[in-house]
């Protein structure tokens, strides 16, 4: 989009490089301000501006719609499977274990549209910490099914499974968060570098160089 601003700007071989570079003397796509030229630059970018707006609505329009579909599907099939667990189960330990598993798929199924609706990695890894808890839950139950001598065993084994998979999800979150801090100060540095460039022009090429480049680098 920004490359399709350029060229109408009289810029083509910036845009070309634009499309490699995404950060690389971003004041060659600005014009002088002189004439309509600047001017029809100018609403272009103010369009870009209006029309992410309008994307980024319909996006969280859509999430918010999906979370609300999720969570009732998550209801029904929670209440579909416990009438099952209570009608077809053999034996009160077949029951409760059934009955196990059916909360711990609830609870999977609601802390995935959580973490799809918040989109985070935090969201994200809670998702996985409760879907570990959930799996624990279930482990639990079938191990108090088993035989009195090997439920002590179970449960421990249970119990290792569910720090093992925490301990993964929390690395995991520390991982990504550091990579988002390194993605975010590099941006913040292109930012600062294509605030520079813009001060150097004035006017309306000023005003049209700034606003790409908050559009650019999310500012």
């Amino acid at each position: 989009m920004q490359g399709g601003i350029a060229g109408h700007c009289g810029h083509d071989e910036y845009a070309r490089e634009q499309q490699h570079t995404g950060h690389r003397n971003m004041a060659k796509a600005i014009p002088s301000g002189k004439g309509s030229t600047g001017r029809a630059c100018m609403a272009l970018l103010a369009c870009i501006a209006l029309l992410a707006s309008t994307a980024a609505d319909a996006a969280d329009n859509e999430r918010r719609q999906q979370y609300r579909e999720s969570m009732e599907g998550a209801r029904a099939n929670y209440t579909a499977d416990a009438r099952h667990c209570r009608q077809d189960s053999d034996s009160r330990s077949a029951r409760a274990v059934c009955l196990a598993q059916a909360q711990a798929d609830y609870k999977k199924a609601t802390a995935e549209a959580v973490a799809h609706w918040r989109n985070t990695a935090q969201a994200r890894t809670d998702a996985r910490i409760a879907a570990a808890d959930a799996d624990l839950d279930v482990a639990r139950a079938r191990c108090k099914a088993g035989p009195g001598q090997a439920q002590a065993a179970c449960l421990r084994q249970a119990k290792a499974a569910r720090l093992a998979a925490t301990t993964d999800a929390r690395s995991d979150l520390r991982v990504t968060e550091s990579r988002n801090r390194d993605k975010e100060e590099r941006k913040k540095a292109y930012y600062r570098a294509a605030r520079e460039r813009c001060e150097a022009l004035a006017g309306a090429a000023k005003e049209a160089c700034m606003t790409l480049a908050r559009a650019q680098y999310s500012e």
